[in-house]
């Protein structure tokens, strides 16, 4: 896909996926989205590179809930109707 969204986590639903409140959209987006989504983070295989070691959903809980973050959309998983995505925890915008 290769759309971006953002806002914020309002829920942690396990150890790698978590409820985003989308506030902020690329306006080049080529799919539409919800006000609220399921967001699956992708993982990256790189040993050289821990921060993708597996963590726990309370782990998730104390890194995300409350925080801006931005999506990259990877694609939507058919079966969960899921976001799978790369995500990166941000600054708020102005106005937030």
């Amino acid at each position: 896909m290769g759309d971006g969204i953002g806002g914020s986590v309002i829920g942690i639903l396990s150890n790698n996926a978590f409820e985003l409140l989308i506030t902020h959209h690329r306006k080049d987006n080529q799919e539409e989205y919800g006000k609220t989504e399921k967001i699956v983070m992708s993982k990256i295989d790189d040993p050289d590179n821990p921060q993708y070691e597996k963590k726990t959903r309370e782990d998730l809980e104390k890194a995300l809930k409350g925080k801006f973050v931005t999506c990259n959309v990877q694609y939507r998983d058919v079966k969960t109707d899921a976001l799978v995505c790369n995500v990166f925890v941000q600054n708020p915008p102005e106005r937030f």
